[in-house]
């Protein structure tokens, strides 16, 4: 039995958006529409009628004369069709993830009037669903611990991941998939550890989680990688940890990009290999003499990711943010003058900062090369969330 129609098109309903029972490509046309220069211009056709599903300002006055709000946002606006499909599904424990195939992305056919004949769409909404779950269920091991950092590095042991890898020949859409899904479902479960991050509402949560998930897996790839080498003395130089638990030999390893841009590969590289960490790789000889603790990594990687959410948001996520670092900042100097017994830190506190703000760095480079990448059109993925995949070098 079919559900309701679209309010806006009348075709099949797929879940609620924006405050209405629409269709996903209604959904996707208002959250790009709803702010952009057809939100300020008239009908484009002396002989429209007014409903032309085809004329974007009468379409964009539609919606909004159906109700759609962008401050109407929900997370779970796709459950008319979702729903069934999370009931046959567990949210998966991250070590569970590592050789599944990706099963909460999904790339659907396109509305051929409203986008480019070649683009893709990229469906997130099963993956927000499950993270969405995990944040509401909280942590998965209650845990004593005597400050925050310590059961944030308790709760979730990152460098244990590291210790069984697979190694991979080719890297294309089923490969690329699963790590946006295990950085998303990693992130979401690490974040559970810390109180103070989840004492904020939901929307605020999200909004964290969805800025920091990749930047977060950036520097858990350099160090499973420094962790790879120091655990195999003869590992080439060019091979890399290059997401959930995989291993490949980055001079070596074939790629297939037909599915996100007309451009080969080695074309692509300009605008991605900040982002796959190819730049990056000097900070990899930096982790692997420094013999990072887990309880470093921690702090390390709680402070790339809140010192990034601060940079990009401003304002009142950033007052938080700050004070969950300052918090931690705290925890860190108790670790070392109690139970490192080392009360001068501060040059090595440095060179983890420092590593940091390397990584931030090259995110600002790389976020001038999406800009071109935009202009010249580089890359045909239209996602369903784009917030969540800025400064990952697909948008």
């Amino acid at each position: 039995m079919d559900g309701p129609s679209c309010v806006i098109c009348g075709q099949i309903g797929q879940g609620n958006h924006f405050g209405v029972i629409s269709c996903r490509a209604c959904a996707a046309f208002f959250r790009r529409a709803a702010d952009s220069k057809w939100s300020q211009m008239t009908c484009l056709s002396k002989h429209c009628d007014g409903k032309t599903y085809h004329c974007k300002p009468c379409r964009l006055k539609k919606c909004r004369a159906a109700g759609m709000d962008t401050s109407k946002f929900q997370h779970d606006r796709d459950a008319l069709q979702i729903s069934a499909f999370n009931r046959k599904r567990k949210i998966p424990q991250a070590m569970e993830i590592i050789y599944e195939k990706p099963i909460f992305v999904l790339f659907c056919p396109v509305d051929p009037s409203d986008r480019k004949k070649d683009s893709v769409y990229v469906d997130c909404n099963p993956l927000i669903i499950q993270a969405m779950k995990i944040l509401n269920l909280g942590s998965e091991t209650p845990l004593t611990a005597k400050n925050s950092l310590q059961k944030l590095s308790y709760g979730f042991n990152c460098m244990k991941r590291t210790e069984e890898l697979k190694r991979i020949h080719k890297v294309a859409r089923e490969e690329v998939t699963m790590f946006w899904e295990f950085h998303m479902l990693t992130t979401a479960r690490w974040l559970t550890y810390l109180d103070d991050f989840q004492d904020l509402d939901q929307e605020m949560k999200t909004k964290i989680l969805f800025s920091v998930w990749h930047v977060w897996g950036r520097l858990d790839k350099l160090m499973a990688t420094a962790l790879y080498r120091i655990r195999n003395k003869d590992a080439k130089w060019s091979e890399r940890v290059i997401g959930n638990g995989v291993v490949t030999d980055t001079k070596n390893v074939l790629t297939d990009s037909s599915w996100m841009s007309r451009y080969p590969p080695e074309q692509l590289r300009y605008f991605l290999d900040g982002i796959r960490g190819w730049d990056l790789f000097p900070i990899i000889d930096e982790l692997q003499t420094m013999n990072i603790t887990e309880t470093e990594l921690t702090f390390m990687l709680a402070h790339l990711c809140f010192q990034y959410v601060a940079s990009r948001f401003g304002g009142k996520i950033s007052e938080i943010v700050e004070g969950f670092l300052e918090t931690l900042t705290n925890d860190l100097h108790s670790y070392y003058v109690e139970e490192k017994k080392t009360p001068r830190y501060s040059g090595r506190l440095m060179k983890m900062l420092r590593i940091n703000n390397e990584i931030i760095e090259n995110i600002r480079v790389y976020r001038g090369r999406a800009e071109v990448a935009k202009v010249f059109d580089v890359f045909h993925l239209d996602f369903s969330h784009p917030e969540m995949f800025r400064d990952t070098g697909f948008i």
